[in-house]
């Protein structure tokens, strides 16, 4: 238990009590008042929505902040792959909150107004040949993705220098086990929620542990200004 804690940053040792909180929230809430949970704190707009928002945003600020401080010692490709990471994750931003277009009331497009299940600028709400793209996206490929980037990947992180060496190359942060545990705990809570809308719960708590694992992942030396040799 103490070399668990020992490994913990205090970052870590701050943000995951908070975690727990808003976690502790929603499952009250949920509860006692689902109406409100439903209409106001996992609705469009909701504060569970805009704390996505937040989280997404600080993951990409991250990404280009190591980028810049790390490309001349660990090359372009890593700091390329940070980059392309860094975009990636200001586009999920701003796609959960369409764009901005009920803060800037500007009209959608006709292609999303046909296959968009609420008739917004945005993609995780769009539905393809009769298939949801968020049921598909959190549904299927993320219990796949789940399953070789939690367990498999990292297991021969540590066995084989060939997948050592293309991991640190491409810049991609590894989880620790007990980030893993956090999802797992992450899902059993989540599942306490008597509401359809608990997904939204488990996207927040889902992109707030990620930005941890990328704080502090498996791999840290290779994203860490410590262990450079300058």
């Amino acid at each position: 238990m103490k070399e668990v804690l020992g490994k913990l940053l205090i970052f870590e040792r701050i943000m995951y009590p908070l975690l727990a909180v808003f976690l502790g929230l929603a499952i009250y809430v949920s509860h006692n008042d689902i109406a409100h949970f439903e209409s106001q704190m996992a609705a469009d707009d909701g504060f569970f929505q805009w704390m996505i928002f937040s989280t997404l945003v600080f993951a990409a600020i991250m990404c280009f902040y190591r980028a810049n401080i790390l490309k001349p010692f660990r090359g372009g490709v890593f700091a390329t792959c940070l980059i392309i990471a860094g975009i990636v994750f200001l586009c999920f931003a701003f796609d959960e909150i369409s764009w901005g277009q009920r803060i800037f009331n500007f009209e959608s497009t006709p292609f999303f107004a046909s296959h968009n299940t609420r008739q917004q600028m945005n993609v995780h709400h769009l539905v393809i040949w009769g298939f949801h793209l968020n049921n598909i996206v959190f549904t299927v490929a993320i219990k796949i993705l789940a399953t070789l980037y939690f367990i498999v990947l990292p297991f021969f992180y540590t066995k084989l220098e060939k997948i050592r060496a293309v991991v640190n190359r491409f810049a991609i942060p590894l989880p620790r086990y007990t980030q893993t545990g956090a999802y797992v705990i992450l899902a059993g809570l989540v599942s306490l929620i008597p509401s359809d809308l608990r997904y939204v719960i488990f996207e927040f708590g889902f992109y707030w542990i990620l930005v941890l694992m990328m704080y502090n992942p498996l791999n840290d030396e290779v994203f860490s200004r410590i262990s450079l040799v300058r």
